[in-house]
């Protein structure tokens, strides 16, 4: 993930240095990526003292304060009470509720584990794309499915409609598509919620409405390819051409909520 700009400040916030430690629990020996999301031990969580952490960890999401822009190795990590070692300050961007943020639905998250869906099915010159997952009805309008593996690899397609286990595509497929072949779920631009992968550097792909837990307020999906500008996604541009090697990006906030907050705007939760 990367910070694009501020709503209110106009450029992008400054990247500061924080007291970080990529467990809360121990002196951290786990990889935490560049670009993955960053969060504040909240005082219920308090077991070493507070500093920031991966976003993942705890209750993850709660309490985010920004994005780690350098990598924490997986040595020379040490917490507050550490009887030996000091801590390390790491570059933190904060992200208030104003801060744009990008992440691209990546086919693989940074530590190489598949961010690619599978289990849909819809036969050949059809549109009713078959989820096999639970879906919230409405959910998806606006949004694409593009498919990566299979006989209509490639293929990049507009959801104009869905009910509860499918998805209505406005132009028909080409070819069958079959369980096993794996596909992106881009979600509606201004979508209520998103999967992080685990590295939290990314978005996970998941037509399953429940495995969405990640709230953002979504603002605009993007489309890059070789020989394609990165662009808005567009119906009348996009939809039903077959764009080998497409990537795909969301750009939203993260405004918090009352169960995961951003600590610009709610604070640090004391218990």
């Amino acid at each position: 993930m990367k910070v694009i700009k501020d709503l209110i400040g106009g450029s992008k916030p400054q990247p500061i240095e924080l007291p970080y430690n990529g467990d809360q629990d121990v002196d951290s020996v786990t990889l935490r990526y560049a670009g993955s999301l960053a969060k504040v031990v909240d005082g219920g969580e308090i077991n070493t003292g507070v500093f920031v952490t991966f976003a993942g960890d705890g209750t993850a999401m709660e309490g985010i304060i920004g994005i780690l822009e350098e990598e924490q190795p997986i040595t020379g990590n040490y917490l507050f009470d550490d009887t030996t070692y000091g801590f390390t300050y790491r570059k933190i961007t904060p992200v208030f509720p104003s801060t744009i943020i990008e992440a691209e639905y990546s086919l693989k998250d940074a530590a190489g584990t598949a961010n690619t869906d599978s289990g849909a099915s819809v036969a050949a010159a059809g549109t009713d794309l078959v989820t096999g997952d639970a879906q919230t009805a409405d959910m998806m309008i606006g949004g694409w499915i593009y498919f990566v593996t299979g006989s209509n690899a490639g293929y990049l397609h507009y959801v104009s409609d869905n009910d509860t286990d499918s998805n209505t595509l406005t132009t028909a497929v080409v070819n069958a598509v079959v369980a096993g072949d794996t596909l992106l779920c881009i979600r509606p631009p201004m979508t209520r919620v998103l999967d992080f992968d685990a590295t939290y550097t990314g978005i996970k792909s998941r037509m399953d409405d429940s495995d969405c837990a990640d709230i953002v307020l979504g603002l605009a999906t993007y489309i890059s390819a070789p020989g394609v500008a990165k662009t808005k996604l567009s119906r009348a541009m996009h939809d039903g051409l077959k764009i080998d090697n497409a990537r795909f990006f969301h750009q939203f906030t993260l405004p918090g909520s009352t169960t995961l907050e951003n600590v610009w705007i709610h604070g640090i939760k004391s218990s």
